[in-house]
C-alpha cells in the first residue's frame, strides 16, 4: 500500500501538537489543509486514525498507523542527512525515573556528542512503558519485560538491585531487631500507587498477603523518594546505585533486597541513529554497575 509522506508527516503533527489548529501552525499550512490531508489518509486506510478530541487522541489503528509513521520519519531524516540535507533528527525514548537518576548520565554525554540531534526523554514506569513503543510515541524504551514487541528486539541491560533502607531514627524506633514483624509496622514509602517493590519485598520476608500496618507515603520522583527516605518519613526500596551518595539511610537488613532486570526494547528499522542509541544504552548499562542477568 502507498501512502502520502506528507499525510503521515501531518499524521505526526496532529498527535505531537494535540490539535488540527496547533499542527497547522507547526507545518505552516491552514487547518483545513490539515484536515483534507487526514481524511485523505482515513480514506486511504479506511479508517478512523484519530479521535477528534482535545488533545486528539489516536485510534487503535491510528496507532498503528502513527507507528509507522515515526518509523518513516526517522528514517527519511538519516536519508536527508545523507543528501547533506539541512534537516535535523529527533528520536524519542521511554526511560524509567531510577534510570534516569543512576546509569544515565554517560547517556547523555554520548547523546550530546551527535550533532543536529533533538532527544525527547519520557519518563515511564518499567513495568508500563511498552505501551509507548507499542502506540509510536517512542523508538526505545527501557522496560523490565525481556519478550519483545512484534516487529521490535529485546537486550539484555542488567538487574537494578534495590535494597530496604531507611534513617537511623526509624529504625531506632521501630526496628529495633529487623523482624519481619517489625518491618509490617514501620511506616513505608512507595513511589506511587503502581509501585510494587514495597509490597514484594514485605510479602517476601513476612509470608503471602502481608500488608503495612503503619503509614504509607507516596513520593513519585526519584531523587525526592530518597529525600523522603533520609528525613525518616519511613523506609523503602532504594536502588543499590544511590546510596552511596544517601548518607542519610541505612540499609535494613543484609537479605532484604530485591533484583528488578531491565531490557531494552527498539523497533526493528534500519537505522543508523537507533542503533547508535541501541549501543550507547547497552554499555552505559553494563559499565553502571546493573547486576549481570542470567
Amino acid at each position: 500500500m502507498n501512502i502520502d509522506v506528507e499525510h503521515l508527516e501531518t499524521l505526526l503533527a496532529i498527535v505531537d501538537a494535540g490539535s488540527f489548529d496547533d499542527a497547522s501552525i507547526d507545518l505552516g499550512i491552514t487547518p483545513s489543509a490539515v484536515s483534507q490531508r487526514i481524511k485523505a489518509l482515513e480514506n486511504r486506510m479506511g479508517a478512523i486514525l484519530v479521535v477528534r478530541s482535545r488533545p486528539v487522541v489516536p485510534t487503535e489503528q491510528g496507532y498503528k498507523v502513527l507507528r509507522y509513521a515515526r518509523q518513516m520519519s526517522l528514517l527519511s531524516a538519516e536519508f536527508a542527512r545523507e543528501l547533506a540535507a539541512d534537516k535535523p533528527l529527533s528520536i524519542a525514548l521511554g526511560v524509567n525515573s531510577d534510570s534516569l537518576s543512576t546509569w544515565f548520565s554517560p547517556v547523555f554525554e554520548q547523546l550530546a556528542e551527535i550533532d543536529d540531534l533533538s532527544v525527547e526523554i519520557l519518563r515511564t514506569d518499567e513495568n508500563r512503558g511498552l505501551e509507548l513503543l507499542r502506540t509510536g510515541r517512542v523508538s526505545a524504551v527501557v522496560t523490565a519485560t525481556p519478550e519483545p514487541l512484534q516487529g521490535c528486539i529485546s537486550k539484555k541491560l542488567g538487574a537494578m538491585r534495590y535494597r530496604a533502607a531507611a534513617s537511623p531514627r526509624i529504625i531506632k524506633r521501630y526496628l529495633h531487631h529487623k523482624t519481619p514483624e517489625e518491618l509490617a509496622k514501620t511506616p513505608m514509602v512507595v513511589f506511587d500507587r503502581e509501585d510494587p517493590l514495597q509490597y514484594d519485598m514485605l510479602e517476601r520476608v513476612a509470608g503471602a498477603g502481608s500488608r503495612p500496618s503503619g503509614a504509607v507515603h507516596h513520593i513519585p520522583d526519584s531523587l525526592k523518594y530518597v529525600s523522603a527516605v533520609e528525613a525518616g518519613m519511613g523506609w523503602g526500596m532504594i536502588p543499590e546505585l544511590q546510596l552511596p551518595q544517601a548518607t542519610g539511610i541505612q540499609t535494613i537488613h543484609d537479605q532484604w533486597f530485591a533484583d528488578v532486570p531491565l531490557y531494552l526494547q527498539r523497533w526493528v528499522v534500519d537505522s543508523s541513529l537507533l542503533n547508535k542509541i541501541d549501543g550507547i544504552l547497552v554499555t552505559a548499562a553494563r559499565r553502571s554497575g546493573l547486576h549481570l542477568i542470567a
